[in-house]
């Protein structure tokens, strides 16, 4: 018997994007999908809970993707953060997301490679984007209300 050497070609493994359908809204920056699986967006951060415009970039991007087939496209150092979570950018019919978040003022570009996360493919464009698009995310000035009149008495002597 004759042994043959078959050369073996060693391929990358590469990750196919995936499209799902959402099934919440966690925050801005974050989705559940129908199969249970919790995405968050790369290369950008809204306010979480309770935060000044936590209910607006909520809202915002439900409105972006709500009842949408979603795409989700890997492109962080990481494929998961520290919570587990799915690092992907979010396409609908074509349309960046995450992108758009950061344009409507919604979301700022961060967790990237200024901040020690690795930077990512779409980085320069987001921090581009950010620089030019003012935050939606500000609390309303507290209302200034003036000190009550007490009128003194005058107290005799």
């Amino acid at each position: 018997m004759v042994a043959t050497t078959v050369p073996v070609t060693t391929v990358a493994p590469t990750v196919a994007a995936a499209i799902l359908l959402t099934a919440e809204v966690v925050d801005g920056d974050t989705i559940t999908m129908s199969d249970g699986t919790t995405i968050r967006l790369i290369g950008i951060d809204t306010p979480e809970r309770g935060q000044c415009g936590y209910e607006a970039s909520s809202a915002g991007i439900a409105q972006l993707i709500g009842g949408q087939n979603i795409t989700l496209v890997p492109g962080a150092r990481d494929d998961t953060d520290k919570n587990g979570r799915l690092l992907r950018y979010v396409e609908v019919n074509g349309i960046d997301v995450n992108s758009k978040m950061i344009e409507s003022g919604h979301a700022i570009a961060h967790y990237d490679g200024r901040d020690g996360y690795g930077e990512h493919p779409r980085q320069d464009a987001y921090v581009q984007s950010d620089a030019l698009t003012p935050s939606t995310n500000l609390c309303a000035p507290a209302a200034v209300v003036p000190p009550a009149v007490v009128p003194f008495a005058l107290i005799p002597v």
